[in-house]
């Protein structure tokens, strides 16, 4: 038996070269018959047919398969790894001895004309598949979602404002200048470095987001020396500490941010020794002698340009 090296068709030993490609044909030695030791022990495998490619081999495998025949593709091609040692040897169909012949008639058989009329009838006479068609969102069901998702981007939004959060400002040189610190989406403190070197000199402190109290370092020593309360009615105080000893001198009073009464109570003092009075933000009075009684020995009356006009001193 001779076998065409290119496309693996059978020829009888007389034939020369292949009448497909016009390749050489090459003589090969009757095919063994093998046994498969793991489904039949003592049942005979033999090659019913050789096939070019693996597809038309599965083509017939399935075909045998359908009609009960147990069948095996065998190949010299390192399982589909080098698929041109195919070309050599061929793709082989194997089957038991015993369902050789029904197998190669099988393969050999034509379809009828009236088992072609059988599968096109069937196929015409079943029914195509029901196609149902899409169902449209009604209105109610669209707007449900928008709120729903609004609702979720909201809900995300609030997440990521829980727990304390610190934004910064920094300077053209990089240097950190301010920062805002946040508690569950809230303002709660404003951090400022006046001078820019490196450290806090100014701190106000939030509640409900209304400030409530500032603090103040104007020598620049890490100790806050300037305190100021902000009260609901408007009403604000400050205490100054102008000799930076630790202890306030000057307390202020305004309203409306507007300084109202300036009280001067040195290093500690329960009694104010000088008092300084403001109308519409403008100095108009200096009281000074100040005692524990709080009287006051000189009373200085002064114009919108700091002139004074009066004094119960009977030397003015």
């Amino acid at each position: 038996m001779k076998k065409c090296t290119y496309c693996g068709k059978e020829y009888p030993d007389e034939a020369s070269e292949c009448v497909i490609d016009g390749q050489p044909l090459a003589s090969f030695p009757p095919e063994p018959e093998l046994t498969d030791g793991d489904l039949h022990d003592e049942a005979k495998i033999v090659t019913i047919r050789t096939f070019g490619s693996h597809e038309a081999a599965e083509v017939a495998v399935a075909n045998l398969e359908a009609h009960g025949i147990a069948c095996w593709v065998k190949t010299d091609d390192c399982g589909g790894m080098y698929p041109n040692l195919t070309v050599a040897g061929g793709v082989r169909l194997l089957v038991c001895a015993a369902d050789a012949e029904a197998a190669i008639a099988l393969l050999n058989a034509q379809v009828s004309p009236a088992e072609i009329n059988q599968v096109e009838t069937e196929a015409v006479s079943f029914p195509p598949p029901e196609t149902v068609p899409p169902k449209r969102l009604a209105w109610g069901q669209i707007l449900f979602g928008i709120v729903v998702g609004i609702i979720l981007c909201l809900v995300y939004q609030w997440a990521n404002k829980l727990g304390t959060q610190t934004h910064y400002h920094y300077t053209k040189d990089g240097k950190c200048d301010e920062a805002w610190v946040y508690r569950n989406g809230h303002l709660i403190e404003f951090l400022q470095d006046r001078n820019h070197d490196g450290q806090w000199d100014h701190w106000t402190y939030y509640e409900n987001g209304r400030r409530v109290r500032s603090e103040y370092d104007n020598n620049f020593d890490g100790k806050p020396d300037d305190f100021w309360a902000f009260l609901n009615d408007g009403t604000d105080t400050s205490q100054r500490d102008t000799d930076f000893n630790g202890t306030p001198d000057w307390f202020c009073t305004y309203k409306n941010d507007i300084i109202q009464q300036a009280d001067m109570r040195p290093n500690g003092s329960k009694f104010t020794t000088t008092r300084e009075i403001f109308h519409n933000g403008v100095l108009t009075e200096i009281w000074r002698g100040g005692d524990s009684n709080g009287n006051f020995k000189e009373v200085v009356r002064y114009d919108p340009f700091f002139n004074p006009i009066s004094t119960n001193m009977t030397a003015f």
